[in-house]
């Protein structure tokens, strides 16, 4: 049985080699496609962060991001990943590739960072992306933790142009009425939902009403986890807008997703194979 005291150091060892990876730059983001569920075409895409260990390969976020969660150390990564999307975004678009949306996963931490919105703001000019094509994505607990500040910080991204999207919705303590006091632009569907879709009632309805509200209030609904063809075509059916999973591509490569913004509109079939 491990003691307090020992689960505190092995933490702190953690995140130690983060902090030590992101000076040697061995953090690497890999792209997953958003896909249209009406038309098939590529209607955006989510930055996500891996590890390139120099022992253990590539690590997946679920290895060490729960590490950082409330640390100082995520303002930092966390910028990097910002940081580094929204350049690879300016990169492809100097390049004349087809501009979808890119979302960047938030820390908490970063909402209450002092100046947030006016580094995303420089961030974005010195890339020469337009804000419109940058989403934010902040967890229900985010939001609600300190909620007028938080209230505040998202207002002010949006009045620069840049999208919010609210992630895991429907897992925490937020109601269906919180929907209507956040200017959001996107409400992505948790993949444990899309998961049992098919097979629990009460996650259908769940998912159902989710969709309903979103659309009565203008906001973009994406699905995350769809892993198979039923899952897609009974979201389609209940109105979703788009959809994220397996069933359409795994995480990829800047170079790949690079292919895929030059023959857009992209069929579904992105990687269904893969």
């Amino acid at each position: 049985m491990h003691r307090p005291d020992h689960l505190q150091a092995a933490k702190r060892s953690a995140q130690s080699d983060i902090a030590r990876a992101l000076r040697r730059a061995e953090f690497v983001l890999q792209y997953q496609p958003q896909v249209s569920l009406e038309d098939d075409s590529l209607c955006g895409m989510e930055a996500l962060i891996r590890w390139q260990h120099p022992v253990r390969g590539l690590l997946p976020p679920a290895e060490f991001l729960p590490l950082l969660e409330q640390s100082p150390l995520s303002l930092d990564v966390g910028w990097w990943v910002l940081s580094e999307a929204v350049r690879q975004m300016g990169e492809w678009q100097a390049k004349g590739l087809t501009r979808v949306k890119m979302s960047v996963n938030l820390f908490p931490l970063q909402l209450r960072s002092p100046g947030f919105i006016e580094a995303v703001a420089d961030l974005l000019t010195h890339h020469g992306v337009e804000p419109r094509f940058l989403e934010l994505e902040i967890t229900e607990t985010a939001a609600l933790t300190d909620g007028d500040e938080s209230l505040r910080v998202i207002n002010g991204l949006r009045d620069i142009g840049v999208g919010i999207a609210f992630d895991d919705f429907g897992t925490g303590y937020a109601s269906l009425g919180t929907l209507q006091h956040y200017p959001i632009t996107t409400l992505k569907i948790d993949r444990g939902f899309v998961r049992d879709l098919l097979t629990r009632q009460r996650d259908a309805a769940i998912t159902r009403a989710l969709i309903m509200l979103s659309r009565d209030i203008g906001v973009t609904t994406i699905a995350e986890g769809i892993e198979t063809i039923e899952q897609e075509l009974t979201l389609k059916m209940m109105g979703c807008d788009c959809g994220q999973g397996y069933l359409f591509g795994r995480s990829m490569p800047a170079s790949d997703i690079a292919g895929l913004l030059a023959r857009q509109p992209v069929p579904a079939a992105v990687a269904r194979a893969g």
